[in-house]
């Protein structure tokens, strides 16, 4: 008899089907991509719409936007604040921690996270970004400072989505230090393709998985798109129908 995994729905519709029902949870999974690729929102959606339809409680971490400015792009795309949903910035942070010392910003995080679990016990997390905790603190041995963080996440028994940056064509490397895709459970890719003839171009953006434990997933790069207020992929069969 198969073993049967608990998965979180991603509510990008015609992709959850073809990742056996979502993304396992528990797990720690990078989404990465180049400027303008939609990660921020992606992520925001996976929260939101789990919030909303099945009330899963989730914690967003923006450091790199603060908390009006992000959903200023959330309501864009009718997308707002939902109650189960908590949404908190780099300013909530250092208050919240401010009279503790610590070594880095990843034990300032991982702390953190720590706190939110005991107050709100979510169960869905998002860290947009990896690049920007980075930024903020020296990281002397990234294999082994970034093993323990993720291991932290999934000590807390969390699905996690990490955002990180990725320069435009980047085709191996889908983390900062290149540790980062070794010791994710998963890795959600997000492209931008030039499309056209020399006089006219359209940047198309597509996803892909490139990596998911305990899953057999399609391969495919799916033409991505956001439309009536939802996500949704198309596979090749669907553009040859």
């Amino acid at each position: 008899m198969a073993l049967e995994i608990p998965r979180i729905k991603t509510y990008i519709e015609n992709f959850d089907e073809r990742i056996e029902g979502g993304i396992p949870k528990g797990t720690v999974n990078l989404v990465c991509g180049s400027a303008g690729t939609m990660k921020s929102s992606l992520c925001y959606s996976i929260l939101y719409k789990n919030a909303l339809y099945e009330k899963i409680p989730g914690l967003y971490i923006t450091i790199e936007q603060d908390i009006d400015s992000l959903m200023l792009q959330m309501r864009k795309l009718n997308m707002d604040y939902n109650e189960n949903l908590k949404i908190v910035d780099f300013n909530e942070i250092s208050e919240k921690i401010r009279k503790k010392k610590y070594s880095n910003w990843i034990e300032k995080i991982s702390v953190f996270l720590k706190e939110m679990k005991s107050e709100i016990d979510f169960e869905l997390l998002v860290i947009d970004s990896l690049n920007a905790i980075y930024s903020l603190t020296t990281i002397d041995d990234p294999r082994s400072e970034i093993f323990y963080f993720f291991k932290s996440l999934r000590d807390l028994g969390v699905t996690s989505f990490l955002i990180s940056e990725i320069e435009q064509g980047t085709k191996v490397r889908f983390g900062h230090y290149g540790v980062e895709e070794f010791l994710a459970d998963g890795i959600i890719h997000l492209v931008m393709e030039r499309r056209g003839d020399d006089i006219v171009t359209i940047m198309e953006r597509y996803l892909g998985v490139v990596k998911m434990r305990f899953t057999n997933h399609d391969t495919q790069y799916f033409p991505l798109l956001y439309q009536n207020n939802r996500f949704v992929v198309y596979s090749r069969e669907d553009l040859e129908f």
